[in-house]
């Protein structure tokens, strides 16, 4: 734990000393007369350049260029630093035209999904951790589908041993829909326990009008219908981590290259030559 204080502390450090460093250059620079707009351009065009070829080096795990664990915090403390510089080179005031409007949004937009997903990869696996067993994504459409014949053939089975119907109608009218379909938007982007809560309570409350074979069975569904809130929870975090880092990734190819059109125009309409 020292270690990972410690780290956090060395880099942090760097990464304000190089903000504090470029702002330096910059006051130089204006106190000379000479533009600032190209230093802290192409500073922050070579930082952006250098946390997109994280995930290059991700795509090489082979490659001898470093362990991907000293890539990621480059990348991180570059990426907030870049916040920095980018604050230095933006005048204070709404972006002006398309390019400048695309510009800004990009970047704000890969930056702001970045810090999200740094939050949400500090914290949601943890909370995975603490519910039950570790769940691949990719196999919860499977097991979702073995707790609904489970639960099924569980009330089946009562049903006709017990002769009564009456823990089928329950099953029928509350849990059905439940195993069957899966949980809606709203539950991926706040997901909570009321509706598990709810289903265990009508059970509970139910199981008075149980006989003995049903009350047995009913046991059975108080697991199974934990169970299936456990995997909507697996699902839901990991889906939203899966959709972050689309997201985040996908965003950095545009601001690429609207980046490189934006430093070629103003050389262009500077004067200058690149």
């Amino acid at each position: 734990m020292r270690y990972f204080v410690r780290r956090r502390l060395t880099n942090a450090a760097i990464a304000v000393a190089a903000v504090a460093l470029a702002a330096w250059q910059t006051r130089r620079l204006e106190l000379a007369l000479r533009p600032t707009a190209f230093f802290t351009g192409w500073l922050l065009l070579a930082a952006v350049a250098f946390c997109a070829l994280y995930n290059a080096r991700k795509r090489l795990p082979a490659a001898p260029l470093g362990s991907s664990a000293a890539w990621l915090q480059a990348h991180l403390y570059v990426a907030l630093a870049s916040g920095g510089v980018f604050a230095l080179h933006v005048p204070w005031r709404w972006p002006n035209g398309w390019l400048e409007g695309a510009l800004f949004a990009l970047y704000a937009a890969t930056l702001v999904s970045g810090v999200i997903g740094l939050y949400w990869t500090r914290t949601l696996p943890r909370k995975l951790s603490r519910i039950s067993e570790e769940v691949v994504y990719e196999r919860i459409p499977m097991l979702r589908g073995q707790l609904r014949d489970r639960a099924q053939a569980a009330v089946l089975t009562a049903v006709r041993t017990a002769g009564a119907a009456t823990l089928g109608e329950f099953y029928r009218e509350r849990l059905h829909d439940y195993f069957e379909r899966r949980r809606g938007w709203r539950y991926r982007l706040l997901p909570n326990m009321d509706l598990r809560k709810q289903l265990l309570a009508e059970l509970t409350e139910s199981t008075r009008y149980f006989s003995d074979g049903e009350r047995a069975t009913a046991e059975q569904l108080f697991a199974l219908v934990r169970r299936r809130d456990d995997l909507d929870f697996h699902e839901a975090l990991q889906w939203r981590l899966k959709t972050w880092l689309f997201v985040h990734i996908a965003l950095t190819a545009p601001l690429l290259a609207v980046a490189v059109v934006h430093a070629w125009l103003a050389h262009l309409f500077y004067g200058g030559a690149l």
